[in-house]
């Protein structure tokens, strides 16, 4: 069930001095909101996050500045906080350098984006993904409109992952098309991602890569990818595992090399994760029952700053017996940057002389397919 939840973080990284970056403006007039209400709008400018925010004026209208080198994946919500902004209708589209207009007479439930040559694209795909619609809604309908009992049988489990497999395929071919057909667009490189899933081989993304312009691999966005294949190929089964110290819940620091001579699996997961909830309980049992084979777990968590008792009590809730560390930076936690993490949870299996082995061994029958690794 984790690809119905699984949480992306992506991974963009600036190179240019700014004189290479333009000034632009984002224009929009919405209707169903008042003077009290405000715009938010998220998005990536380099390696920074940017979180901004303007009051609604009295017709509708609001306004943003912002400076980026390359179209980049922006969201916009509207309310009177941010969190109830959040829970609202959000809508997807591109910052471009260029002006762009966000139009919309029902609180952005069916807004249009004008201008850009990216958002153009993006709509392009997003007609061609409508065309699988209804596989998605039908996974949606059967797994939401399901009682918990009927969730936790063995039957209605293997039909929600076939219902899940079925759409994924359709929609990897329809992206794979689209990436092949358009290699001079950012869509596409944006899009690799999520045709090679959560984990992905080196192998996998420079294959799709490779298919892209010189114009968009040359760019600062494909650069940033170019250089998030080379971190991923750092974290191959068969590499040394990347060398990291961070802090528990204390203030101590662990070292990744305090474990040499032990089997270790490096578990990335954050209490605000469903599905990392869901499988600590397969954690929690293949560790005592290896426990005593020189293996451990090191947990790793991205929970967000601020919410370090949030973190405490999942450890408890949840017991997690063995070490935590975090520096409660969410997806910027250096350790998850450094394994080119991109969605959680996710694992690395390292043997006693700290080579990675495995990658995502999850499930109910974790400690079986842990025991195939490891030799007493």
């Amino acid at each position: 069930m984790t690809k119905l939840f699984t949480l992306i973080a992506s991974l963009t990284f600036s190179t240019a001095i700014m004189a290479q970056h333009k000034t632009a403006l984002l224009n929009g007039q919405v209707t169903g909101y008042t003077t009290q209400d405000k715009a938010f709008l998220s998005y990536r400018n380099g390696t920074q996050r940017i979180a901004d925010s303007v009051i609604i004026g009295s017709n509708g209208t609001f306004q943003f500045n912002y400076t980026i080198a390359d179209p980049t994946i922006a969201s916009l919500t509207v309310g009177k906080t941010l969190a109830l902004a959040q829970r609202s209708k959000s809508l997807t589209f591109y910052l471009e350098n260029t002006t762009i207009k966000v139009l919309s007479t029902d609180s952005l439930k069916n807004p249009s984006v004008q201008g850009g040559k990216t958002n153009t694209e993006l709509s392009q795909l997003k007609t061609r993904l409508e065309k699988i619609a209804p596989l998605r809604d039908a996974l949606n309908t059967k797994y939401f409109s399901a009682s918990q009992e009927q969730r936790n049988s063995p039957e209605f489990k293997k039909e929600i992952e076939q219902l899940s497999e079925n759409y994924q395929l359709e929609n990897k071919k329809i992206l794979e098309t689209f990436i092949s057909e358009n290699p001079n667009s950012f869509v596409s490189l944006d899009r690799i991602a999520e045709v090679v899933g959560y984990a992905p081989e080196a192998e996998d993304l420079n294959r799709y890569f490779k298919q892209l312009s010189p114009e968009i691999r040359h760019s600062e966005k494909g650069k940033a990818f170019a250089l998030q294949i080379d971190q991923t190929k750092a974290t191959s089964i068969g590499q040394i595992a990347p060398a990291f110290t961070q802090a528990n819940p204390e203030g101590k620091n662990i070292s990744l090399a305090d474990y040499r001579g032990k089997y270790v699996l490096l578990d990335f997961w954050a209490s605000w994760c469903g599905p990392c909830r869901q499988e600590n309980p397969n954690v929690v049992k293949a560790y005592h029952a290896l426990k005593n084979k020189k293996f451990t777990v090191l947990g790793v968590s991205l929970d967000q700053p601020g919410k370090k008792n949030n973190w405490l009590k999942a450890i408890a809730d949840d017991k997690l017996e063995w070490d935590q560390v975090s520096d409660l930076n969410f997806w910027d936690n250096q350790v998850a940057k450094l394994y080119n993490i991109r969605s959680i949870p996710q694992n690395f299996l390292i043997d006693p002389n700290g080579k990675i082995i495995a990658k995502n061994l999850r499930g109910e029958d974790l400690e079986l397919q842990l025991s195939k690794y490891i030799v007493d």
